[in-house]
């Protein structure tokens, strides 16, 4: 097995073509069939499924492209561990954020990265809590910043704080100093879907005063799309603070605190049987450094260290 292979592999893999796959890598696609041949026939199992519209992974080669992917990481941080000097950091990380607040962790992370690490550069993602995790025990993000997820169990969590919820309305409606979880069912929400935490959030603490959930008047897994609905006065949500801090600064929207308060927890994770590279770990304790001294600041509000 050679690492060419695993390259020309997840390439393959990631762009679900060989002829895609054979241009990107500058290769002729005769040869790239015949290294990939060669490696299902070491592993002993196919690792593709050739279609006439492309190949799609079997189920062995999802387990060897997480795999792989890890292993070209390791590979591609060789250099660091030769130097072990941090102003020499090189290397790309992926990085996952919840779609909610994901600008009030990337902005400044990237920023004090180019400050302190030229060299090492995030790949971001935005996405619901449930996909990250996917996504970090696949091998394709190397940390995630994931909130209120029952299955934080199945890998590294560090608690980083509890955000609380509020109301979040158009800057024209007034619900007074504070709303009861309860009212919410009386309200024109837009929420997004049930596999979202903040749904099941929001679900749970209306069933929890005896009154059952009613259907939201828009689902949404689109944050743009939920902050578009509540400017227009279409539907209240249920946000926190990072989401929409910038719409309050303009008036354009307004936050009414929950009784009794909601909050979800934020964990940064990593997967279990994946080792973070040098640029990774970086990273990972810059993202922990830069939130915690925005909270203590007083800069993002709504949220409790922990």
């Amino acid at each position: 097995m050679e690492i060419r292979q695993l390259r020309y592999f997840l390439r393959i893999a990631e762009l679900g073509s060989f002829s895609k796959a054979s241009l990107a890598l500058h290769i002729a696609q005769p040869a790239l069939s015949q290294q990939m041949a060669q490696l299902e026939d070491e592993l002993g199992h196919a690792l593709l499924h050739r279609r006439h519209n492309g190949v799609q992974m079997t189920e062995q080669g999802e387990a060897f492209y997480a795999h792989a992917q890890r292993v070209l990481k390791q590979i591609d941080d060789l250099p660091n561990v030769v130097k072990r000097c941090k102003d020499s950091l090189r290397g790309t990380v992926s990085l996952g954020l919840p779609q909610s607040t994901a600008v009030q962790y990337a902005m400044p992370l990237v920023a004090e990265l180019q400050q302190r690490h030229p060299g090492v550069s995030v790949e971001i993602y935005d996405e619901i809590s449930g996909n990250l995790l996917r996504h970090l025990n696949s091998g394709q993000l190397d940390i995630a910043v994931v909130v209120n997820d029952q299955d934080v169990s199945l890998v590294n969590a560090v608690p980083l704080m509890d955000e609380e919820l509020f109301l979040t309305s158009c800057a024209r409606e007034d619900h007074g100093p504070r709303l009861r979880v309860q009212d919410l069912a009386t309200l024109p929400l837009t929420l997004p879907g049930v596999h979202h935490g903040v749904r099941a959030l929001v679900d749970a603490a209306i069933r929890a005063h005896g009154v059952i959930p009613p259907m939201p008047s828009i689902v949404a897994n689109s944050m743009s799309v939920m902050r578009r609905a509540v400017e227009s006065g279409v539907a209240c949500s249920v946000m926190p603070w990072g989401a929409v801090c910038e719409e309050i600064d303009a008036g354009t929207l307004r936050v009414t605190p929950l009784e009794p308060r909601l909050t979800r927890r934020v964990y940064v994770c990593t997967a279990r049987d994946a080792q973070l590279s040098l640029a990774g770990h970086a990273v990972h304790d810059l993202l922990i450094e830069l939130t915690r001294q925005r909270v203590a600041s007083g800069e993002w509000l709504g949220v409790t260290l922990i």
